[in-house]
């Protein structure tokens, strides 16, 4: 069928016509129109309403004549409607999926004989990729050669995965760790109460991906009843890991989200909740609990209990601030590379280093000793260390949230069960702190109580001297990476994993046919994506609400949580004794809250 008239789009439409015409027919049923018929005569019919008015409407007078716009004929419409489409429905590349593939099954010197060929015309807007992966042939199809080749690099790997080829290469798993220092426990007490947290940590969190539960920065709190140097009367009661804070833009006053999501912060955020827990165990009338009623009815803990605090690294801010390179030199004499049973380990990186001798010697600066410290909001390359000095240059890029070596200053003077609990029940301390990895003796009992003593305090309250123990076994060779990720546990509670970026529980989207992919694939899947964010029980609401359940039991009155806050008027005044301590002594001045909990 044809069409004649100077226009193509009426041209178009009137061979539409004389085509329906044709195909209406008898004799004609088997006959498949290669367009939508009834769509372009409908298009026709907008055309001749526009080419009636054509050349009628005066333009506006310029200085020089312009070319009018070409119209849009009826091809370029649909071309753009399926671009549109497919910007909707087509979510954003990885691009990471053809790395894996040569990682993989490719190897360095393409054992694998990949080949990959590209359709140079396309058809419209996709483009057409063909991997040939050890005889395997693989198709993709994107908008652009990248993504077609990453979109058939996905299909290889799922395909080998469940199909293994004949040559697969060897890939390091980072997430098993298998102890190379010490593969047999220890025998000193201080060490076997690290092991015995280590393996139950381990054990909690067997059942979970270990992308999500990786242990960098790790602490427990433990309750240890009957005498000392028995590693029986010793048990966790809460535990948590983690090193990273919230994003400013999820902070809110609801009291939803976690800021801290540092190992030690979030430890004492489910410490509190175990106290919680108990006091309700308490006055259900049940016996196994930590707490007893005097006989003027105040609620006080049992005699012989005690609670320490284990970390596998010194707390970031001033406890790590140490003349590092004075000890890097006497890694050999001192305990970086000592066994728990005191013998040495000698490896080929520290014999090169004797030969070589030390390097060139930099003075530690020991001005900034004891200085509070500060969250950076974003990692940035001028800003050196992940806490820093609030210097006035670097306030803009640091989060109005104290280092955990500050707040553990702050919680040997005001006691660690925290405001709301001063009101129910004395105050709470840790004994002792066992502390792993390399840190300095001097900078962490400075860190801890040296920097305070001697300031001013409310009657009655004093800034309390714990005992450091260093650990020297090692569960590994070296500390898990950073990550967003972090979790809390407390007794009475459940695991909790906690993205830290957002402060909250997330769930993530894991498509059902990945379900027998190994860990270390996991990139190749769009499956980190966040399906849902939920608090976390530990966060300050719930521990709201979990108190207000308290409250009632003992029926005491409710109130709101700012309310409650300013109630423990000894606390409160304690707290505020020690910023005007670290103010006075010109180490800083404490970070102000930009967004205050009003629930």
């Amino acid at each position: 069928s044809s069409g004649i008239n100077a226009e193509y789009g009426i041209a178009k439409g009137l061979a539409a016509q004389d085509a329906l015409t044709y195909i209406k027919a008898p004799g004609c049923d088997d006959l498949r129109p290669v367009c939508n018929v009834f769509e372009e005569m409908n298009k026709m019919e907008t055309i001749k309403s526009h080419q009636e008015n054509y050349g009628t409407k005066k333009s506006k007078p310029a200085p020089k004549p312009k070319r009018a716009p070409a119209k849009t004929t009826f091809k370029r419409q649909e071309l753009k409607a399926d671009t549109n489409a497919a910007k909707q429905t087509t979510p954003a590349p990885t691009l990471v999926n053809f790395q894996l593939l040569k990682q993989k099954y490719v190897g360095h010197n393409n054992e694998g004989e990949l080949i990959q060929t590209f359709n140079p015309a396309g058809t419209g807007p996709k483009r057409t990729c063909v991997l040939i992966v050890q005889g395997h042939v693989f198709k993709g199809d994107g908008a652009t050669d990248k993504i077609a080749r990453d979109v058939a690099s996905k299909e290889a790997i799922i395909y080998f995965e469940k199909n293994p080829p004949q040559f697969v290469q060897k890939m390091k798993d980072k997430t098993a760790r298998e102890p190379i220092y010490d593969r047999e426990d220890p025998d000193d007490y201080v060490n076997l109460l690290y092991c015995k947290a280590w393996k139950f940590a381990v054990e909690l969190t067997k059942d979970h991906n270990q992308v999500y539960v990786r242990k960098q920065n790790l602490a427990f709190v433990l309750k240890i009843y009957g005498p000392d140097q028995n590693i029986d009367n010793a048990e966790v009661v809460a535990m948590a890991s983690g090193a990273k804070i919230i994003s400013p833009e999820y902070m809110s006053p609801d009291g939803f989200s976690i800021n801290d999501c540092g190992g030690e912060s979030l430890c004492i955020r489910a410490f509190r909740r175990y106290l919680v827990n108990q006091l309700i165990s308490l006055s259900k009338g049940y016996k196994e609990t930590i707490f007893r009623r005097n006989p003027f009815g105040r609620i006080m803990m049992k005699e012989g209990y005690k609670f320490v605090f284990v970390t596998n690294c010194s707390p970031m801010g001033d406890a790590k601030n140490f003349d590092a390179q004075f000890y890097n030199a006497l890694k050999n004499k001192q305990f970086f590379n000592v066994k728990h049973d005191g013998s040495e380990l000698k490896t080929d990186v520290l014999k090169k280093k004797e030969k070589k001798g030390p390097g060139p010697r930099v003075p530690f600066d020991t001005s900034k000793c004891g200085m509070l410290h500060q969250y950076r909001k974003m990692a940035l390359d001028h800003v050196p260390d992940q806490c820093v000095v609030p210097e006035p240059d670097l306030q803009p890029f640091l989060s109005p949230i104290a280092a955990p070596s500050a707040k553990l200053a702050l919680r040997n003077v005001v006691g660690f069960q925290g405001a709301l609990l001063s009101t129910l029940i004395d105050n709470i301390y840790f004994s002792e702190f066992y502390v792993g990895r390399a840190f300095d003796d001097v900078a962490m009992a400075r860190a801890l109580y040296g920097r305070l003593q001697g300031s001013k305090f409310p009657a009655g309250v004093s800034i309390k001297v714990p005992e450091i123990h260093r650990l020297t076994w090692k569960p590994s060779r070296m500390a898990d990476k950073t990550t967003i990720y972090g979790f809390a546990w407390c007794e009475g509670c459940h695991l909790d994993v906690i993205r830290a970026d957002i402060g909250s529980v997330i769930e993530m989207i894991k498509p059902a046919d990945i379900s027998s992919i190994s860990e270390d694939m996991l990139r190749a899947y769009d499956s980190r994506e966040i399906k849902s964010a939920s608090p976390s029980q530990f966060c300050s609401y719930n521990y709201y609400e979990a108190f207000t359940e308290l409250l009632k039991a003992l029926s005491k009155t409710v109130e709101s949580y700012s309310k409650l806050k300013k109630s423990a008027a000894t606390y409160q005044a304690a707290k505020q004794a020690v910023y005007n301590a670290f103010q006075q002594k010109g180490l800083g001045k404490w970070p102000k809250k930009t967004i205050i909990p009003n629930f």
